[in-house]
């Protein structure tokens, strides 16, 4: 399974720009400062394995500490306070088609009217503009068949609902930036219970290390290995749904990848791609 941190650095000469308009949010809608946080270092050694002297720091994180406020750093600290133990392989990433099984009845009329929900939602959140004025922060680089995730990171604590993602997928490439699908991603000791019925198989990510609101990288060992704040992820779980106009996902409507999302086969490299069982569709 290629982690974030993998695919982010395939790509970090494309997104330079991205990252310096990262900082451009609503002083609206961030009222609070945080506060002042020294990074360590960028770690020239030849891994991250063995005993920590210093900490690297992705070539894509934002050293910009006032990128998110105090409210989304102290909720993005409860997430990694929250004593979960890494996530036990089996809750990863499932690659190409997500086979929907038929819903009975009660099932059926429920999902149909969260689904509803999803698609009306999806106005709101349109433009960056937008999705900035509401609190969401870029999270990570762009990633073939996905997009790039703006996360709010409150939102994270709250129930699901089909209308508020926690997590907006965005394909940068296009100017302007455009809306692709949602993903739920929210803090329960068991696999939630989101969308009716039996289709929506949710995943984990282990290990994480979130370095003012940016997700620098994905497996950290602990603590001692995260420039910020370490995510263990055993109570974190991710689902992601393609109930946006045109963009909706011929492998299922809860598939990780998304092939309108897939770069062409000629000319980029290996790691940049859609995993090998998704095609490219114009």
């Amino acid at each position: 399974m290629r982690t974030l941190a993998a695919v982010g650095l395939a790509v970090a000469g494309m997104l330079l720009v991205a990252c310096v308009n990262d900082g451009q949010r609503d002083p609206a809608a961030s009222p609070q400062v945080a506060p002042a946080v020294t990074l360590p270092p960028i770690d020239t050694g030849p891994s991250d394995t063995g005993p920590v002297t210093s900490v690297r720091v992705g070539p894509l994180t934002p050293r910009d500490v006032d990128r998110i406020t105090s409210a989304e750093r102290a909720a993005i600290e409860s997430l990694g306070a929250s004593g979960a133990d890494v996530p036990i392989d089996g809750h990863g990433h499932e690659h190409g088609v997500a086979v929907e099984a038929p819903l009975f009845t009660g099932d059926k009329a429920t999902f149909e009217n969260q689904w509803l929900a999803a698609q009306q939602a999806a106005s709101r959140f349109d433009s960056l503009d937008k999705i900035r004025a509401l609190g969401y922060v870029r999270s990570s680089a762009p990633i073939a068949g996905i997009g790039s995730h703006w996360v709010r990171w409150p939102q994270l604590a709250e129930p699901f609902d089909p209308a508020q993602p926690s997590m907006l997928l965005f394909d940068e490439s296009r100017e302007p930036a455009r809306l692709v699908g949602f993903s739920y991603w929210l803090q329960s000791p068991t696999e939630p219970e989101g969308f009716a019925g039996p289709n929506d198989h949710w995943h984990q990510h282990q290990g994480l290390c979130v370095v003012n609101g940016w997700v620098d990288r994905e497996r950290a060992t602990g603590p001692e290995a995260c420039a910020g704040t370490f995510l263990a992820g055993g109570d974190l779980w991710m689902l992601h749904a393609w109930p946006v106009h045109g963009y909706d996902n011929a492998d299922g409507r809860f598939a990780t990848f998304n092939p309108k999302l897939c770069p062409a086969m000629a000319g980029t490299p290996d790691i940049a791609r859609c995993p090998d069982e998704l095609t490219f569709d114009s």
